[in-house]
């Protein structure tokens, strides 16, 4: 039987802690690519999204086709980690499908690529990864917190999350769970920082696990049973947060900074800098970790009964018909349905979605775009 100290001795050296956290990243990735699999696709109830307009998508069955053999290829990565062929193959495969659909550049999707593309630099640059990996961690956790620091997941998101958990408290005391927002970001803050130096590290590293154990637990089937396909990341996470950081010695300067090594650099700038422009407006949300901030944007697509005939009968599914208003598609609920990930919540993106809606219109399209935050309201 595996024990604890057991599972510590194999992870030992840098070389053990790089096999488990490759082994763990591909099984991760498998994970979430099978319960999104319908985002692999292109027949589906949902358009395709291309990355820039007019790149053709792949016709069914190629989609399948390629699907499956990303998936053989993580399959056997798993089992044969050094084999040149199939790294090549897997990072190639998956980046050339990625480029085919923006709703496929989920944050955790591109944080896999970044991260299996560090198998062509293992088992040769073994410290270098690891300081790599190490410097994703910490900045995942430090911008997570920074994002979560506002009213939205304060008093709405937060206690959305954890509610599940704070009914099984006494009335007395679930108030003071639900009002948890205030401090959250902080431990997750903490959790980046406390990481980064020798003396904090243990107690960052155990805390650091269990802000990614209640990410894990809050959109579960055991809390709010929402988005499934981001479960295996969020538990591949709370295990990084141990493979990477338990006893180790590298210090902050290292884990920031590497000279030499162009996969550290590349890696840092699309992780950590280019993140930074998001808070001016000018980069992605979504790969600006507010995967769970709540400072998305959202948006509704108002048809009329007439264009509503007109659309096929996998999108007639999602018309919402309020009572005191026009029709209208959710497009949260739509992709989160149909492709059982979030919508890729960037105006441009849903424009195309709102051009999908009126190819299906009979002259000028009766349709209107409502682009909307939850901040202010």
């Amino acid at each position: 039987m595996l024990n604890l100290p057991q599972t510590i001795v194999m992870i030992d050296s840098i070389h053990s802690r790089l096999q488990w956290t490759f082994r763990i990243l591909l099984m991760a990735m498998l994970g979430t690519w099978l319960l999104s699999n319908k985002v692999w696709m292109t027949d589906r109830n949902f358009p395709v999204v291309p990355i820039i307009d007019g790149i053709p998508s792949l016709p069914s069955p190629i989609d399948y086709l390629f699907y499956s053999v990303l998936i053989v290829l993580g399959i056997y990565q798993i089992m044969y980690l050094e084999n040149r062929n199939t790294k090549i193959a897997l990072v190639a495969l998956l980046a050339f499908l990625m480029a085919g659909d923006q709703m496929r550049w989920q944050p955790y999707n591109v944080q896999y690529l970044l991260m299996v593309s560090g198998l062509f630099f293992y088992p040769k640059y073994n410290e270098e990864l690891l300081k790599t990996f190490q410097m994703l961690i910490v900045v995942f956790l430090i911008f997570s917190g920074i994002q979560e620091l506002n009213g939205v997941f304060i008093e709405q998101i937060f206690p959305w999350m954890i509610a599940p958990l704070a009914d099984k408290f006494p009335a007395k005391i679930e108030p003071y769970i639900l009002g948890g927002g205030y401090i959250f970001p902080f431990l997750s803050i903490g959790a980046g920082i406390g990481l980064l130096f020798q003396k904090s590290r243990l107690y960052a590293m155990y805390l650091a696990i269990g802000v990614n154990v209640f990410y894990f637990y809050a959109l579960s089937p055991l809390g709010n049973d929402w988005n499934h396909a981001i479960l295996p990341y969020n538990a591949a996470m709370a295990f990084f947060c141990y493979s990477l950081f338990y006893k180790t010695e590298n210090d902050y300067k290292s884990i920031f900074w590497s000279k030499s090594f162009r996969y550290h650099q590349v890696s840092l700038l699309f992780f950590a800098v280019l993140p930074l422009l998001s808070f001016a407006g000018l980069y992605d949300k979504m790969q600006s970790f507010n995967i769970y901030s709540g400072k998305a944007l959202y948006a509704k697509i108002y048809v009329t009964e007439e264009l509503v005939e007109r659309l096929p009968d996998g999108v007639k599914r999602y018309i919402y018909r309020p009572f005191d208003g026009d029709p209208y598609i959710e497009t949260t609920y739509w992709s989160v349905d149909a492709l059982k990930v979030s919508p890729y919540s960037e105006k441009r993106v849903y424009e195309q979605l709102e051009r999908y809606i009126c190819s299906f219109a009979e002259g000028e399209c009766p349709a209107k775009l409502e682009i909307y935050t939850y901040e202010g309201r």
